[in-house]
């Protein structure tokens, strides 16, 4: 049981790694797409904007399946101040933290509690072209929409049909898509990683908690030539603008790894 547990924490905090390290070097592999020389349409602006909306907070638990070779599930805790911090801690057998991972504007620090080791990666050292940033990350796990950082509404384009409708922004590095159709309402970045491989995001379920419309399942797919994973997190329990500044701070008694120690560690369990 407890080797199950390690290689779902193995798995987690590698995914981690392999998002925010593997893209030093990387290029995109998508085609930039021009914006329009025209004004956007009203239409598709007011869209766009109906649906990226000011949330301050958020707090969430959540119970997610990691599918690589075999099958795991956790659960755990989200805690977002917009802008400012970031906070996820994973949770194995009778709520016990196995991994946390608090996040900046300026590093991501990752804590392995099962191996008691410690890893502080400086976003500086990243590359935030492609989204490996803190407002990037944030993005991704808190569904900001539409380029958190940016808002750059300039590069959207509509298409309707029979009351349907779908919303893609083409950026450099990432495309996304907000897709109405009938009841439901469904939001897909997909954000290349490496030539070849990418990180897929799709949320679903989108439902009114207290006026602001938010997804209560996301999944999350990280594909290349070596291997195929992904995730799929049902959130519980969300309340928003009521988060408090995070009390976070780094465990004494720690071994601090550097990024490359902590991922072949981890990739060899």
């Amino acid at each position: 049981m407890k080797n199950k547990h390690l290689k779902a924490l193995a798995w987690i905090a590698s995914a981690v790694l392999l998002v925010l390290v593997g893209c030093k070097t990387t290029q995109s592999a998508t085609t930039p797409k021009q914006a329009a020389a025209e004004t956007p349409k009203v239409d598709t602006l007011a869209i766009a904007t109906s649906y990226h909306q000011n949330i301050s907070s958020l707090s969430a638990q959540f119970s997610m399946q990691l599918l690589g070779n075999k099958l795991f599930t956790l659960s755990g805790q989200l805690e977002s101040v917009t802008d400012k911090e970031l906070m996820v801690s994973v949770k194995a057998l009778f709520g016990i933290e196995v991994l946390r991972i608090y996040c900046t504007p300026t590093q991501a620090v990752l804590i392995d509690r099962i191996g008691r080791r410690i890893c502080q990666m400086p976003f500086s050292e990243l590359a935030p072209e492609l989204g490996t940033d803190f407002y990037g990350l944030q993005g991704l796990l808190t569904n900001r929409l539409f380029d958190p950082d940016q808002n750059n509404y300039a590069n959207f384009t509509l298409n309707t049909t029979s009351g349907d409708w779908m919303l893609t922004h083409q950026g450099k590095y990432q495309t996304e898509f907000l897709l109405q159709a009938g009841k439901f309402l469904q939001r897909t970045i997909i954000r290349s990683v490496a030539k070849g491989d990418y990180l897929m995001a799709t949320y679903g379920a989108v439902t009114d908690n207290g006026g602001i419309q938010f997804p209560t399942t996301a999944k999350y797919v990280y594909y290349s030539k070596e291997r195929s994973n992904s995730v799929d997190v049902t959130f519980q329990q969300i309340k928003f603008n009521q988060v408090t500044p995070l009390n976070f701070s780094i465990p004494t008694g720690y071994k601090t790894v550097t990024v490359d120690e902590l991922k072949n560690q981890l990739l060899s369990l």
